[in-house]
C-alpha cells in the first residue's frame, strides 16, 4: 500500500509510473499537491491558478521546456502532477479548442514535453537508485507468460562497470557511465536500444547500444532516460484521466472564468499567425475552407472572394454533391445556416475567413486560395525545392550526411504528387534516385530500401491499412530545423504543395501515426 500524500518516495513513484496505480491513489497525490496550497488550513484557489498560468505559458516555449531537463521547473513531484493537469483542462476548457481532439492540440502536446521533463529533472535530483529500478520494471519487463510474471526483479542494479567486468562490451565503453542493469532472464525486447539518427546502412534500425556481460543486459543510462521521457509523456495521460473526472463543473467553470494569461498566450499566437503553436499536423479550419470553395464554386448564385450570409453559404452546401467521403461527413455537421455560422466564428482565426459584424446581418468571405500560401507547380521534382525549407535541407544535406526522417519525408511528399498516385512503385523510385542522386553521399541501394520502407508502412499496421504516411507539415519540430519563419514565408508545405484532397481528408481521421 502506497501513501503519496505523506509519504515523498511515494509521491515520486506515482508520480513517475502513474499507469501502475489505481484512481484513489492517484487522487491522495493531487491532495498532497493541494496540500502545498493552504493557507490556515483553507484552500488557496488564487494562488493555485496563477501557478498553473506560470506552468502552462512556460509550456510554450520551447526553451524552457528544454531547461528543465537540466534544472528542474516546478520543484516538487505532487505539485507538478496538479498543475500539470489542471493546466491541460484549462486548455481543453478554452473555447479555441472546443472542436480540437486532444491529439490534435499543440498546448497539450507542449505541457506533456514540460511535464515529462520535469520530472526526470526531478528523479535526477531525487538520486534513488531504487526509484529507477521501479521505472525499469514497467519499461522493460517481459509480458507475463504461461508460468506468469518474471519472479525476481526486471532491474537488478543502477551500476557503472569496472574495466574488469566489461570484457565484452564494445570500445565506446566508459567506466564513469551509469547503466541500467537487467538479468537476461527477465530482459523483454524493450531493452534492446539502438542509435536511429543517421540512415548510414539499409537496415531498419540502428546499431544496438545495450551491452552484455555478465549474463546481463545493461542500458545506458541516458538510453533509460529518452526510454522513460517517452512514456512519461504516455503516461500523463492516466493523470489527465482522472483529473478530469475529479474536477467538477463547478471547479471547471471557475477556471475558465478566471485565467487570463493562458488565453492571453493563446490569442497572441492567433494574432500572430502561429498557428502551429496551437494546432498539431491539422490546419484549423483548412478542410472547411475547401469544403466552402468548392461549393461556391459550384454554386452559380455566390463567388468564392465575396462576402455572403450563412444561409446563402448553407444554400451553396446543401446544393453541392461532395466528391469525397470526407466532405460528406463534413456536410452532414453543417445541418442549416446556424451550423456553418457557428462552425465559421470557431474557425476565424484562419487565414482565409473574414466575418464582416458590422450590418445587421453577419456576412462571411471565403478567400481565394492565392491569398494564402503561395502554390508551387511540381513539373519536375526538383521543384520542390522552390519551398525555402527543402532548400535549406539541399544545402545541408550537400555538407552532411542525412537524418532519416528528413528523407522519408521527401518520399511521403512525392508519393502523395498527384502524378505519382497511380505510378508503379517502381517508377517513383527511379525518379526518386535521380533527385536523391544531387547529394554526394547518395547510394542507390539505401534509397531503394527506404522507399519501400515507406511504402510498406500502411501494410505494417502503422497508419490505415494501404495508405501513404502523410508528409511533415510546417509545424512539425523536425522541419522547424529548416524553416525560415513561418510569419516570413510565402509558403506553406500543406498549402502549396498541389496535395490531392484524400491526404487532407485524412488529417482529421487518423491518431498521429504520421
Amino acid at each position: 500500500m502506497v501513501d503519496p500524500r505523506n509519504t515523498t518516495r511515494d509521491a515520486y513513484l506515482i508520480a513517475a509510473i502513474p499507469t501502475q496505480y489505481t484512481t484513489s491513489e492517484i487522487v491522495q497525490l493531487f491532495a498532497r499537491g493541494y496540500d502545498r496550497y493552504l493557507v490556515d488550513g483553507e484552500p488557496d484557489p488564487e494562488t493555485v491558478l496563477s501557478d498553473v498560468e506560470r506552468f502552462v505559458t512556460g509550456a510554450f516555449e520551447p526553451a524552457q521546456r528544454e531547461r528543465t531537463l537540466e534544472r528542474s521547473f516546478v520543484d516538487r513531484p505532487a505539485t507538478l502532477v496538479l498543475l500539470a493537469t489542471i493546466g491541460t483542462i484549462c486548455v481543453m476548457e478554452h473555447f479555441r479548442f472546443e472542436n480540437t481532439p486532444v491529439r490534435r492540440n499543440q498546448v497539450i502536446h507542449h505541457i506533456r514535453e514540460l511535464f515529462a521533463n520535469n520530472l526526470l529533472s526531478l528523479i535526477r535530483e531525487y538520486d534513488d537508485p531504487t526509484l529507477y529500478q521501479d521505472i525499469a520494471e514497467v519499461l522493460y519487463g517481459k509480458p507475463p507468460s504461461e508460468d506468469g510474471p518474471h519472479p525476481g526483479r526486471v532491474c537488478t542494479d543502477v551500476t557503472t562497470m569496472s574495466q574488469s567486468s566489461t570484457d565484452g562490451f564494445d570500445d565506446e565503453f566508459k567506466e564513469d557511465t551509469l547503466y541500467i542493469e537487467i538479468p537476461m532472464a527477465a530482459a523483454s525486447r524493450a531493452c534492446l536500444t539502438r542509435t536511429t539518427d543517421e540512415a548510414t546502412s539499409a537496415e531498419e534500425t540502428g546499431e544496438i547500444r545495450t551491452q552484455l556481460a555478465n549474463n546481463s543486459l545493461y542500458i545506458p543510462i541516458e538510453d533509460f532516460e529518452t526510454d522513460y521521457q517517452e512514456y512519461a509523456e504516455t503516461g500523463f495521460s492516466s493523470l489527465r484521466s482522472v483529473q478530469e473526472d475529479e474536477l467538477g463543473e463547478d471547479e471547471r467553470s471557475w477556471l475558465t472564468a478566471n485565467e487570463t494569461a493562458i488565453s492571453d498566450r493563446i490569442e497572441r499566437a492567433i494574432r500572430g499567425g502561429h498557428y502551429e503553436k496551437l494546432w498539431q499536423n491539422w490546419d484549423q479550419g483548412q478542410r472547411l475552407v475547401r469544403l466552402l470553395r468548392s461549393a461556391i464554386s459550384a454554386s452559380p448564385n455566390i463567388q468564392v472572394g465575396e462576402f455572403h450570409t450563412s444561409k446563402e453559404l448553407y444554400d451553396a452546401l446543401e446544393a453541392y454533391d461532395p466528391e469525397t467521403n470526407g466532405e460528406e461527413a463534413q456536410l452532414r455537421q453543417l445541418s442549416n445556416h446556424r451550423s456553418v455560422a457557428k462552425t465559421l466564428a470557431n474557425n476565424e482565426s484562419h487565414q482565409s475567413i473574414t466575418i464582416e459584424r458590422s450590418g445587421r446581418v453577419n456576412t462571411y468571405q471565403i478567400a481565394h486560395s492565392s491569398s494564402g500560401a503561395r502554390p508551387i507547380e511540381v513539373d519536375d521534382l526538383e521543384d520542390l525545392f522552390e519551398l525555402p525549407c527543402l532548400a535549406a535541407l539541399d544545402e545541408r544535406l550537400q555538407e552532411e550526411k542525412p537524418v532519416r526522417k528528413d528523407l522519408f519525408n521527401i518520399v511521403r511528399m512525392v508519393m502523395w504528387l498527384p502524378q505519382y498516385q497511380d505510378a508503379s512503385l517502381e517508377e517513383t523510385i527511379d525518379d526518386l534516385q535521380n533527385l536523391f542522386s544531387r547529394w554526394p553521399w547518395h547510394d542507390p541501394e539505401i534509397t531503394e530500401y527506404q522507399i519501400k520502407y515507406e511504402a510498406r508502412r500502411g501494410e505494417r499496421g502503422i497508419g490505415p491499412e494501404g495508405t501513404t504516411p502523410l508528409p511533415m507539415n510546417c509545424d512539425n519540430d523536425d522541419m522547424q530545423r529548416y524553416c525560415i519563419g513561418q510569419d516570413q514565408c510565402p509558403y506553406s508545405i500543406y498549402g502549396s504543395l498541389p496535395f490531392p484532397d484524400d491526404m487532407y481528408d485524412q488529417l482529421d481521421g487518423n491518431d498521429d501515426w504520421f
